[in-house]
């Protein structure tokens, strides 16, 4: 437990590799940086990126393994050392927080964040009960940040009555620790045949529509000799690996697992390939931007189109259609895009700017 009173403690399940964990290290780091005495509460201690946190921070294990059976020893927490301000990310943990809140009679500053499209992400019984729980509990807080605008518009339909405090704050995504790793050396064989090398990357999970984007690149490469490189892992893992030997494509598609520092492979790339069927910020394609990397990507709620400025940094089109998304790759091989631009753009998420909003809403919250 911490030793003297934390200025925010931030709520998450665990630090396992995804977009929403990766934002939160990056921000926590940067209010640490700031002076700021942060807590990090882990409903389980786990995940790759706990060796990249500040060592400042002090981190608290919950030890569950559920967020229902957290609430307990959440309130526990909240007694014991009564942060200022609480920051939660993902709803199952949002909701374990504010019932323990509840519960405990804490009164200090509650600060959500919506890291996808709230309504596109609760579904089935389970996220049912979620949103039923979320419609009771969410009026209470005191600030809800959305990581881009059309996450943002979902929520204000969602919670008309909040809408004033609901604002929008991007994730975190840019570093210098990006800038200095992203022309490391890349050992895959891919990069030594002379043929053009598209990249995607992500957690191998069905939302992210992979089997959209090894289709496309079937129907694209046809006339071509490209190859397809697909960083991450996740239970879709071999569906995919499945689906690539049944197109007789397993010499022209390489799966090499979780890559900690992906922009080393994003700058060597010529293409990076998005085929989303929903997103809230998708980071992978502001990291290939600030590597200088064209970007396809499906015009998915939410995100892409945001980023990439309606096309005017990359090439969109629509969720789920395997045609248009070949043709698209097409145009984006053969056109001629200013690299310095795209670093330009990618720029607008960088942790400094983003970390002093957040302080700005921060110091609002008294």
């Amino acid at each position: 437990m911490s030793q003297g009173r934390p200025d925010i403690s931030v709520v998450i399940g665990s630090m396992r590799i995804g977009g929403a964990e990766r934002a939160t290290m990056h921000l926590i780091n940067g209010l640490s940086k700031k002076g700021l005495k942060v807590d990090l509460v882990l409903l389980f201690k786990a995940g790759d990126f706990l060796d990249s946190i500040d060592p400042n921070i002090n981190i608290v294990n919950l030890n569950k393994r559920k967020a229902s059976q957290g609430i307990g020893a959440f309130r526990k927490y909240l007694k014991q050392n009564n942060p200022e301000k609480l920051f939660v990310v993902q709803n199952h943990i949002q909701l374990m927080v504010l019932i323990a809140a509840k519960l405990t009679g804490w009164k200090g500053k509650i600060i959500l964040n919506e890291q996808s499209t709230f309504s596109r992400n609760l579904i089935g019984f389970k996220g049912s009960i979620q949103q039923k729980l979320s419609k009771l509990l969410f009026p209470g807080v005191d600030s809800i940040t959305a990581v881009s605008e059309g996450v943002s518009a979902d929520l204000k339909r969602n919670f008309p009555g909040m809408k004033n405090k609901i604002c929008v704050i991007p994730n975190a995504v840019i570093t210098e620790h990006l800038y200095k790793v992203k022309d490391k050396p890349v050992s895959h064989p891919y990069f030594n045949t002379g043929n053009p090398v598209f990249i995607s990357a992500g957690r191998f999970i069905k939302s992210k529509n992979f089997d959209l984007l090894i289709k496309a690149f079937k129907v694209y490469n046809k006339d071509n000799m490209a190859r397809l490189i697909i960083l991450g892992d996740g239970e879709e893992r071999h569906h995919l690996k499945r689906l690539v030997a049944a197109l007789n494509m397993t010499d022209m598609v390489s799966f090499p697992g979780f890559v900690p520092d992906p922009c080393s492979y994003f700058s060597k790339a010529d293409l990076f390939i998005s085929s989303s069927d929903y997103e809230g910020l998708p980071g992978v394609i502001i990291e290939a931007l600030a590597c200088g990397c064209k970007v396809v990507s499906t015009d998915c709620d939410n995100g892409p189109a945001e980023i990439l400025q309606n096309g005017k940094f990359g090439f969109l089109c629509p969720v789920g259609n395997v045609n248009y998304m070949a043709e698209a790759i097409d145009l984006a091989v053969n056109s001629k895009v200013d690299k310095i631009s795209l670093v330009e753009r990618a720029n607008y998420f960088h942790v400094d700017r983003i970390v002093a909003e957040y302080l700005k809403l921060i110091n609002s919250l008294k």
